[in-house]
């Protein structure tokens, strides 16, 4: 009977070991998932404000293209200098706010990694 009984404690630990294993592992993936929809997220971000960056600066060179048409090309290129430069300063705060959040999600999936 004791033989059994070890057998059948043995058995009932090993289960328990396992059920506990796999729950850290259901953990680990979906801390992984929530990291993955968080790049998601910000990968959508990044394609609005490309979006929004792209529509302003259009819009800024039609708006003055049409003030341009009648001056001499050193006035034309200067006043595309002025659109391109706007358009840079857009871009650069994007990629700053881009950076800034994708440092946030690989610190947090860093974190999450070593939990």
């Amino acid at each position: 009977m004791g033989f059994i009984r070890g057998v059948i404690a043995g058995v009932a630990v090993a289960t328990g070991a396992a059920a506990w294993y796999m729950s850290k592992a259901g953990e680990r993936f979906r801390n992984q998932y929530r990291v993955d929809r968080k790049l998601g997220e910000l990968g959508d971000e990044i394609d609005e404000r490309t979006r929004e960056v792209r529509a302003r600066a259009g819009a800024q060179v039609a708006e003055l293209r049409s003030p341009a048409d009648g001056l001499a090309p050193e006035g034309v290129a200067d006043t595309l200098d002025d659109a391109e430069a706007a358009a840079a300063e857009a871009a650069a705060e994007m990629a700053a706010g881009v950076e800034a959040k994708a440092a946030k999600v690989k610190k947090q999936s860093k974190d999450a990694a070593t939990d």
